[in-house]
């Protein structure tokens, strides 16, 4: 369903086999249809834009660690974008922070493009979009029930959930390739 907007993901390994069996899994998984937009990359477009309009949204890795550092209850998503070749530190930091969501439970997505996703929800500026949270929608603070509210997501958002949910268990989260337009 979603499987055009997925590229392989480099596994860099001490075995060539554990490389190839990871890489096979997820060719196996995803269907080996990788570089096409999608429906999956036009779901984190709705999923963007709408978690901008509710002002739901922490942009920038360092903001989004410091908001995690307290909140980490109420993300629901943290994209990240692919760190350029030769940044280790903003590598190791994507990889501390990918740790800290798959340990609470917080869903991890990768794109390919900071710039893409900047433009997806039409900022102008050159602030730090590697990093994205996007938080659960609100709910009545004077309700009873602390629980998430999972009627309250889109359908997109539920449609990231279940990809996510069968991308769990991989050793590196698949990237996603955005639409240029």
């Amino acid at each position: 369903m979603y499987n055009e907007s997925v590229i392989p993901v480099k596994t860099e390994s001490f075995s060539g086999m554990a490389a190839k069996s990871t890489f096979c899994t997820l060719k196996h998984n995803l269907m080996n249809s990788f570089y096409c937009s999608s429906p999956l990359s036009q779901c984190i477009q709705s999923v963007l834009r709408r978690a901008c309009v509710e002002k739901r949204l922490t942009i920038g890795l360092l903001p989004a660690i410091q908001y995690l550092s307290s909140n980490c209850n109420s993300a629901l998503f943290c994209l990240t974008a692919e760190a350029p070749p030769g940044d280790s530190a903003t590598h190791m930091q994507e990889v501390l922070l990918q740790a800290f969501c798959a340990e609470n439970e917080i869903y991890t997505l990768k794109v390919d493009s900071e710039a893409k996703m900047r433009k997806m929800l039409g900022c102008r500026t050159t602030a730090d979009f590697s990093c994205v949270l996007v938080h659960y929608p609100y709910t009545d603070p004077f309700s009873d029930s602390q629980d998430v509210d999972l009627t309250a997501l889109s359908d997109a958002e539920k449609d990231l959930i279940d990809h996510c949910e069968s991308t769990w268990g991989f050793a590196q989260v698949p990237v996603i390739k955005l639409p240029e337009k």
